[in-house]
C-alpha cells in the first residue's frame, strides 16, 4: 500500500512537470490583446532624426510610365510609395516570394548598402528622415511568445509559433490570419522593424553604433541594439520627411532634400562609390559635390549610429 501510494504520488509529479501546461481557448480579440502587449517588451523607439535609404528602379517610385519623368525630392507620391510598400507587412506572402523582409518597405542605414537595389541607368531612392519618437519592433532574435500565445496559435492550426519573427515572416495562410490580427489593419503594431543585415560603415565615421540613436523600453535589455542598422517601414508614420530622388533629380529648394543629393554626389566625387547618381546628375552644376569634409560632416550628423 505504502509503495503503490508512492507511485501514485510520483506518477502525478511527473505528469504535472513534463505534460505541456494546459491553457483556456481564447476569442480573437483576446489573443490580438495578449500578442500586443507581450510584444510590447520588444518595441523600442527612435531618438534621433538620421536619414535611411531604399534604392529601386525609377519605375518603381515614379507614377506609371513616367519614369523618365522630372520631380521634385518632395513630391507627394513618394509618401504614397511608402503607405503602399509598407502596407505589405499586412498581405498574404506568396510561398515564391524569395525576399525574407519583403513585408514592408526595406532600408538600410548606409547610402552604399543597397545602391545594386537600384537599376544603373533610371535609379529610384526613397530617402526617409526618421522620426523621433517612431516605434520600432527590434530583431535581436526569435522573440519569443507567452507560452499561452504560442498554444493559442498552434491550436488555430498556425505552425509558425516559435516566435514573432516566425509569425510576421509567415507564407501560411492560418498564420496570416494571426499576423493580420497581431499587426492591425491600421498597421498599428509599429512603425517599422530594425534588424541586423549588411554593416556598410559610412565615410567620416570611425565605427558605427545604432544604439546612440534608438531607445529601449525601461528594463529592456538593450545590449543587442548596437548591431541594428537595416530597417522595414511599416506605414510613413516611421518618417519626419520623405524624399524621392530618380535620375532625373536636381535641387528642389528644400535644404536638407538637396544636402542629399549633394551628399551622393560628393561620395561619387570622391571614388567612394560608383553610380550612386546619374551621369547627367554629375554634370548638373546646380547641385553641389560636398567636399570629403563635409561629406564627413554630414554622415557624423545625418547616419544612424556614426561615432565620429
Amino acid at each position: 500500500m505504502f509503495n503503490l501510494k508512492h507511485k501514485l504520488v510520483a506518477a502525478a509529479l511527473l505528469t504535472s512537470t513534463v505534460l505541456p501546461q494546459a491553457f483556456a481557448a481564447m476569442t480573437d480579440a483576446q489573443l490580438t490583446q495578449a500578442m500586443r502587449n507581450d510584444i510590447k517588451k520588444y518595441i523600442i523607439t527612435v531618438k534621433s532624426p538620421k536619414i535611411i535609404f531604399h534604392w529601386v528602379d525609377a519605375s518603381d517610385v515614379n507614377p506609371p510610365g513616367q519614369y523618365n519623368t522630372k520631380y521634385p525630392s518632395t513630391a507627394p507620391h513618394f509618401r504614397t510609395y511608402v503607405q503602399k510598400q509598407g502596407a505589405r507587412i499586412l498581405t498574404k506572402r506568396p510561398a515564391a516570394d524569395p525576399d525574407l523582409y519583403g513585408q514592408g518597405l526595406y532600408l538600410a542605414s548606409s547610402p552604399t548598402e543597397s545602391r545594386s537595389y537600384g537599376g544603373q541607368n533610371s535609379f529610384g531612392l526613397i530617402v526617409g528622415v526618421l522620426r523621433p519618437g517612431a516605434r520600432l519592433l527590434a530583431q535581436t532574435g526569435d522573440l519569443p511568445m507567452d507560452a499561452s500565445i504560442s498554444a493559442e496559435i498552434a491550436r488555430r492550426g498556425c505552425g509558425d509559433n516559435g516566435g514573432y519573427i516566425a509569425l510576421l515572416d509567415t507564407f501560411d495562410a492560418k498564420c496570416t490570419k494571426i499576423k493580420q490580427q497581431l499587426v492591425g489593419a491600421d498597421v498599428s503594431l509599429a512603425d517599422g522593424r530594425i534588424y541586423d543585415w549588411g554593416g556598410d560603415q559610412a565615410r567620416g565615421c570611425a565605427s558605427m553604433n545604432p544604439r546612440r540613436d534608438l531607445v529601449a523600453a525601461p528594463g529592456q535589455d538593450s545590449s543587442g541594439l548596437d548591431r541594428l542598422q537595416t530597417f522595414v517601414a511599416y506605414n510613413p508614420n516611421l518618417f519626419g520627411s520623405i524624399f524621392g530622388y530618380t535620375h532625373k533629380t536636381s535641387v528642389s529648394g528644400n535644404a536638407l532634400a538637396d544636402q542629399v543629393l549633394s551628399y551622393l554626389k560628393g561620395l561619387q566625387t570622391l571614388g567612394a562609390y560608383d553610380n550612386l547618381i546619374s551621369k547627367d546628375q554629375m554634370k548638373d552644376a546646380a547641385i553641389k559635390a560636398m567636399s570629403d569634409a563635409e561629406v564627413r560632416k554630414f554622415s557624423q550628423a545625418n547616419i544612424l549610429g556614426c561615432v565620429k
